[in-house]
C-alpha cells in the first residue's frame, strides 16, 4: 500500500464532544427542551450522518422540528466553538503526513461532511489544505456513509487501486463505507466509539501509527 485516505475529519482530530456541546446548544436556542447525555451521544454516533441524527430523534419524541435548520444552526454553532477552543491533531496524525509526502506516495481526506467544515478543521489544525492530492466532501457525491461513494470517488479521481490504499477511520460506518470500497481500513476510533464496534478493519490503534502498513515504490526497490 503506498495511499493514504483520512476517511473524516474525526480522523485528524477530536471533535466529538465539541459536536455534542453544539447541538445542545442549538436545541437550547430552539427552545426544544432535548439534550444529549454523552452515553445518548455515542449510541448515536454508530450511525454516521448528523441530520439524520436529528430527524430520529424528533421522531422517537413525536416531535416536529425543521431537521434541516436545526443542523444548520448546530454547524454554525460548532464552527463558532471550534475558533475558541484549543484543538490539535490527533496523535500520529501530522507523522502519518509527513510520511507519506516524504516518500512521494498520495494522500487524500475522504469525508462526507461539508468542505467549509473540512477547510476550518485544516485552518485550525494548521495543516495546509494542498498537501492533499483530493479533498473529497459532501458536494461531490450522492450518497454519505456508509455508502463507499466517498472512497469510489476518491479511487478514481486519484486512479489508485483500493487494494493500494490504506484508510484510516474513527467511526464504524466510515470503516464500513472503507471496507465496503474495498480499501484496507485502519480504525484509530474517537474517543465516543468502541473499539469492538469496528468489524472487518485490518487492525484497531490507539493512536495512529501507518509505519507497519505503508510499502512505498522507492523502498521496495531500494
Amino acid at each position: 500500500m503506498h495511499t493514504l485516505f483520512f476517511g473524516s475529519i474525526g480522523s485528524l482530530a477530536e471533535t466529538s464532544r465539541l459536536q455534542l456541546e453544539a447541538y445542545n446548544e442549538a436545541f437550547a436556542q430552539s427552545g426544544l427542551g432535548w439534550h444529549w447525555s454523552e452515553t445518548a451521544y455515542q449510541t448515536m454516533l454508530l450511525c454516521a450522518g448528523g441530520y439524520d441524527r436529528v430527524v430520529s430523534y424528533a421522531q422517537t419524541r413525536e416531535d416536529v422540528v425543521n431537521a434541516a435548520e436545526l443542523h444548520r444552526m448546530k454547524s454554525e454553532i460548532y464552527r463558532n466553538l471550534l475558533r475558541s477552543r484549543v484543538v490539535k491533531p490527533r496523535p500520529g496524525v501530522i507523522e502519518a503526513i509527513e510520511y507519506v509526502r516524504s516518500n512521494s506516495g498520495k494522500l487524500a481526506l475522504v469525508t462526507s461532511t461539508s468542505l467549509d467544515n473540512v477547510r476550518q478543521l485544516l485552518e485550525k489544525l494548521a495543516i495546509p489544505e494542498d498537501v492533499f492530492d483530493l479533498i473529497v466532501h459532501n458536494g461531490v457525491i450522492a450518497r454519505p456513509k456508509p455508502h463507499p461513494d466517498a472512497y469510489l470517488y476518491a479511487l478514481d479521481q486519484l486512479n489508485v487501486s483500493a487494494r493500494d490504499v490504506l484508510s484510516v477511520e474513527d467511526n464504524p460506518d466510515g470503516a464500513l463505507a472503507a471496507t465496503r470500497s474495498g480499501t484496507n481500513c485502519l480504525a484509530v476510533p474517537g474517543s465516543f466509539h468502541c473499539a469492538s464496534n469496528f468489524v472487518d478493519v485490518m487492525a484497531v490503534q490507539s493512536a495512529l501509527d501507518v509505519g507497519a502498513f505503508l510499502t512505498f515504490p522507492s523502498r521496495a526497490a531500494a
